[in-house]
């Protein structure tokens, strides 16, 4: 097989693993125990009960402005960097090849490559910032 269809099988599986990854999350955060018992007579009105209503408002975790989307930036800003470093390299490496059709389609791979792996962290991080923002909450 060639190196650019087993990148693209790899990230064709870790990309669906994301989910695995982020269903625990969105489980834990749906349900929370106290409000059955929030929702019934004067104990609606507890510390207890007021502190479990903004729970998910304000979790430093899974919330926006929260470590998972702080993680998801950093990790898509490096992989933007190296996505960016490697087309530059790509493109000298194809300017470089002077009519080589080896080396020109090489240099074509690698920016090629660095596109598809733009797209697929562009994509993760879209999936953890809907997740975390819309679902979470």
């Amino acid at each position: 097989m060639t190196r650019r269809f087993k990148t693209i099988i790899a990230a064709l599986i870790l990309t669906p693993s994301l989910f695995f990854v982020a269903a625990p999350i969105i489980f834990a955060a749906s349900s929370n125990p106290l409000d059955q018992a929030c929702s019934q007579g004067t104990a609606a009105t507890s510390p207890t009960c007021t502190q479990a209503k903004t729970q998910g408002k304000t979790n430093p975790v899974s919330g926006p402005g929260g470590v998972i989307n702080k993680a998801a930036n950093i990790i898509a800003l490096m992989a933007g960097i190296g996505a960016v470093i490697m087309i530059l390299i790509g493109g000298f490496f194809y300017v470089t090849s002077a009519g080589n059709a080896e080396n020109a389609a090489k240099a074509k791979s690698r920016i090629l490559s660095a596109l598809i792996g733009v797209a697929v962290v562009a994509l993760a991080w879209a999936i953890v910032r809907l997740i975390t923002d819309r679902i979470i909450r």
